[in-house]
């Protein structure tokens, strides 16, 4: 590995390592130098602010989210199982790192707007994917026949929603709360199913 990539990714470790023990506000840039063994010029050197290290933690988080996405969707079986799958796979991955969740819900709000406009730029580079993939939905009549747009933003503020919502009172996985709600969308596709078979008969 290259020996600035390196000293890079040491730095972005040991500042999410030190917000979510201190929190963002309370974190010191000297810690995070200690902690990765650099000094605090070497961090300006990658890094402009705080603000920044912060934003390129979430900015990486997002782009591992999209990863593991794109691996687990992709692949063999039904669209909603592959989605199931996919939607526990991202949880698994925040239930690791649900300290540093709350750090950027309850702390990162004067760079919220930042935080949104990543999120969107990851799914905009992703659009092409994300929309084959509701097709396939579509396809399953799992969901409704209305504009991939508008499912993708339903979808990821439901999402959102859940996360924000479990990041600060959830005791339990989020991946348990994942497990419930697809448990309910398939016997809500059951039921569905069944009144159009007996309409049939």
């Amino acid at each position: 590995m290259n020996e600035n990539l390196e000293r890079r990714t040491r730095i972005l470790i040991a500042a999410k390592d030190t917000f979510a023990k201190e929190g963002f506000r309370n974190a010191e840039v000297k810690t995070i130098a200690q902690i990765a063994g650099v000094g605090k010029a070497t961090i300006y050197k990658h890094f402009d602010s705080k603000d920044h290290l912060l934003l390129t933690i979430v900015e990486e988080n997002f782009k591992a989210m999209r990863d593991i996405g794109i691996a687990t969707l992709i692949g063999n079986g039904r669209p909603l199982e592959r989605f199931e799958k996919t939607c526990l796979a991202i949880a698994h991955f925040l239930d690791t790192d649900k300290e540093f969740s709350l750090v950027v819900v309850k702390e990162a709000g004067e760079i919220m707007t930042e935080i949104e406009s990543l999120y969107t730029l990851v799914m905009e580079e992703n659009k092409p994917f994300s929309d084959a993939f509701i097709n396939a939905l579509k396809d399953e009549k799992l969901i409704p026949n209305i504009p991939n747009n508008i499912v993708l933003e339903i979808m990821m503020n439901l999402a959102i929603g859940i996360v924000y919502s479990w990041t600060l009172s959830g005791t339990e996985p989020l991946s348990n709360k994942v497990t419930e709600l697809f448990g309910l969308w398939k016997e809500q596709n059951a039921l569905a199913k069944g009144i159009n078979n007996s309409k049939q008969d």
